[in-house]
């Protein structure tokens, strides 16, 4: 069931937003959605388990390729997608936002394990990946937004409000949990950082619900093109960077689905730190959001039935 909760209370949120807008709206102005964000990465972090990391030396180009492809790369791969394919302006936000970001630190787990990967390398790459990214992203924002006349983004200000709705929460759960280890499985947890997730859509999509109902199905099915193809590249890139580090394949699946994989509640805490108009850049983040979830999981079912077979390029 905690498998099909986030997805199915995306398409509620959707529909709840496009049906009736006026309550989401009204809670919106209040400033739910902040607290929301900070909500989800307390909790993220309370659940860190970080004796469950490994790594040793040899982990390091993983490390450096994860870093390069999924914060580095993937904008860039990003901008040049939305700009091959006219994606509007606040769409490509969207686009441009998600790729920016780091892994999530779930399903990219679940589905390394299901892969046959290691998932205690997968564990570290995206903690890794995740807090590098709040550093990352504001610089990388403003080069690709500016070049796009987008906006106008000062990083400083975006890094500032990063650290303090994403890093710091994360890291102040991660100390509750040394202080109040006896929570780490009570129920309320699996579901919260996702029903918040899913609250947060529900307000940002509800105070855009006039914007919404003005796109049309080939638009949307042209952005699904769009994330797709980004997230197809990011796959092939961590599919091609064996010919230059052949590490064990355990932890090459763990590359594989950490450095292509892009967090949702990230990109909300992002897009909500920008203080823009988010309900179109927040539908392209739950395209891309929902695609990827249905590639992976797919590549990792066949990676898992093939996993017995000799490894080749």
């Amino acid at each position: 069931m905690r498998n099909y909760f986030l997805p199915t209370g995306l398409i509620f949120a959707f529909l709840f937003a496009w049906f009736f807008p006026e309550p989401g709206q009204q809670l919106e102005q209040q400033g739910l959605i902040l607290w929301m964000v900070v909500i989800i990465f307390l909790v993220n972090g309370y659940k860190t388990r970080p004796e469950q990391l490994s790594g040793d030396l040899s982990l390091l180009k993983t490390i450096i390729l994860a870093i390069l492809i999924n914060l580095l790369i993937s904008p860039f791969l990003a901008l040049a997608v939305v700009t091959l394919l006219h994606i509007p302006a606040d769409l490509a936000l969207g686009l441009i936002v998600i790729s920016s970001v780091p892994a999530t630190l779930s399903s990219c787990i679940v589905i390394t394990q299901i892969a046959g990967g290691s998932a205690p390398k997968a564990l570290l790459l995206t903690l890794l990946l995740n807090i590098i990214g709040v550093f990352s992203i504001p610089f990388i924002l403003k080069l690709i937004l500016e070049q796009m006349d987008l906006l106008s983004l000062s990083p400083w200000p975006l890094l500032q409000q990063l650290l303090l709705i994403i890093l710091l929460p994360f890291i102040t759960g991660m100390l509750l949990r040394v202080i109040l280890p006896q929570y780490d499985r009570h129920r309320l947890l699996a579901y919260l950082p996702s029903g918040c997730v899913i609250a947060t859509v529900w307000l940002s999509m509800s105070a855009s619900t006039e914007t919404l109902r003005q796109l049309n199905l080939p638009v949307l099915l042209w952005i699904t093109l769009a994330s797709i193809s980004i997230h197809c590249s990011l796959l092939l890139l961590c599919w091609l960077s064996r010919l230059i580090h052949p590490s064990e394949y355990g932890e090459w699946l763990a590359l594989l689905f950490s450095a292509s994989q892009k967090t949702l509640p990230v990109a909300v805490g992002v897009l909500t730190a920008l203080k823009q108009s988010a309900g179109l850049a927040l539908l392209a983040c739950i395209i891309f959001h929902f695609q990827q979830l249905f590639i992976d999981s797919m590549l990792a079912s066949w990676l898992e039935k093939n996993s017995l077979k000799p490894f080749r390029l």
